[in-house]
């Protein structure tokens, strides 16, 4: 199949060609602003990204202080960051869901005497807590509080 030269099809050839006059300014102006819109659009991806942060080393820094009473059994700071980070984005009813679901894991590695994993759910509940306190949310009804989950890992003999 050949391409027809038409009438139409030889302007556009010629405007796309013409290197002179509006054309050309059209062209300049057309990726000076693309340039620009991509330029704020990374901007302001970057500027989220960095408020995100803040606010989890915030929620995080107000979780480990003294007057929680809570520390970290086996998660590190990072892990922490990331699974508050991710804690942070789901809907009120996944955050509900999750402290029966967190609870029930706990329980389930109590009794199996996996004390190590235990303490692991601990530490996510408490970060499931501390989603649920920043968003004005109860857990779960069926939910055990960290309170409760860490007593009985110290009756189970954990540390």
């Amino acid at each position: 199949m050949t391409l027809r030269k038409t009438t139409s099809y030889t302007r556009v050839l010629a405007a796309l060609h013409d290197e002179s006059g509006a054309v050309s300014v059209d062209w300049v102006v057309l990726s000076a602003a693309t340039l620009t819109l991509g330029m704020g659009a990374a901007t302001l991806v970057q500027t989220g990204t960095v408020s995100l942060g803040e606010a989890i080393n915030a929620t995080l820094s107000s979780t480990q202080s003294n007057d929680s009473g809570f520390s970290f059994y086996r998660l590190t700071e990072q892990q922490q960051q990331e699974m508050l980070a991710s804690y942070m984005d789901r809907t009120p009813e996944q955050l509900r869901e999750n402290s029966s679901y967190m609870s029930a894991q706990f329980l389930s590695r109590l009794e199996s005497g996996n004390l190590d994993e235990a303490a692991r759910w601990i530490d996510r509940r408490q970060l499931n807590q501390t989603a649920l306190d920043a968003r004005g949310l109860d857990a779960d009804e069926g939910a055990m509080t960290v309170a409760q989950m860490e007593q009985m890992f110290r009756d189970a003999g954990g540390t």
